[in-house]
């Protein structure tokens, strides 16, 4: 009864013919049985063995079910060689068959297949969503606030993200190398609600930090922050220095200026 299937299964009294017994009592002739169609017995087949799977075969599967020729097509696992050659596509099935029976082929991997078929298709193109969307169009943003970074201020040390937040940490890194940058830099600023500021760490994979915010601003919120640090609209900084925030990016930049001379 799934929907989409029905129009191409024939009349159950086409398949019962006169020569079966089956007679119409108004004494006409049963129709013709309607031939299939075309686009049924056309399914393109893939194919790929049986029995324990891992990670490649079942992501191949799924990859080619994305693409137009096999958007429909049936997965026949086997180790048949018969089988597969009448298959469309044939992914990892080597040229050698081990028959040796084991308890293994008689595990049910059939649902366990389908599941991890979904399962590593749809973390791969989550994965390539990001990348697509967001990690590779994050570079060009970061590499034009570096190039514009002394527009912000003078001492080059200071990014601005004026677009907000964005994968930027490892593209950082790269470019400071690629464009031979004298200074490092130390804080970027971002959109957030309000203005973020964030040190730069020494590195990808680590949380140590090339300048924190100053101690004295650490775990102070508002009124209070900005009293002692002498910048209006202050909004809070972490209480371990990493990160801070102020109403506005002029005072979030002040924020960063005042930081760097401390």
């Amino acid at each position: 009864h799934g929907q989409g299937y029905h129009k191409y299964i024939p009349p159950l009294c086409h398949s019962l013919s006169v020569r079966g017994g089956i007679h119409d009592p108004s004494g006409h002739d049963p129709p013709p049985k309607r031939p299939w169609p075309e686009e049924l017995l056309m399914v393109p087949k893939i194919g790929t063995h049986k029995g324990t799977f891992h990670c490649h075969e079942a992501l191949a599967c799924y990859l080619l079910r994305i693409m137009e020729p096999y958007s429909n097509a049936e997965i026949i696992r086997t180790r048949d060689p018969q089988l597969l050659a009448q298959c469309d596509v044939v992914v990892y099935v080597g040229g050698k068959y081990d028959r040796l029976i084991t308890a293994m082929s008689s595990r049910d991997t059939e649902a366990g297949f389908k599941k991890a078929m979904e399962l590593t298709g749809i973390e791969f193109v989550s994965q390539l969503d990001f990348y697509h969307r967001s990690w590779l169009p994050a570079r060009a943003l970061v590499e034009e606030a570096i190039r514009t970074r002394f527009q912000g201020d003078d001492s080059g040390e200071v990014v601005i993200l004026a677009q907000g937040g964005c994968p930027w940490k490892e593209h950082l890194f790269q470019l400071e190398q690629q464009l031979g940058l004298e200074k490092q830099i130390k804080y970027v600023l971002y959109p957030d609600q309000s203005w973020r500021i964030l040190f730069v760490p020494m590195g990808p994979n680590t949380f140590q930090n090339r300048l924190s915010l100053p101690e004295d601003w650490r775990g102070l919120h508002s009124d209070d922050l900005s009293s002692v640090s002498g910048i209006p609209g202050c909004v809070f900084v972490h209480a371990s220095g990493f990160i801070g925030g102020n109403e506005t990016q002029g005072g979030a930049l002040e924020m960063a200026r005042k930081a760097l001379t401390s």
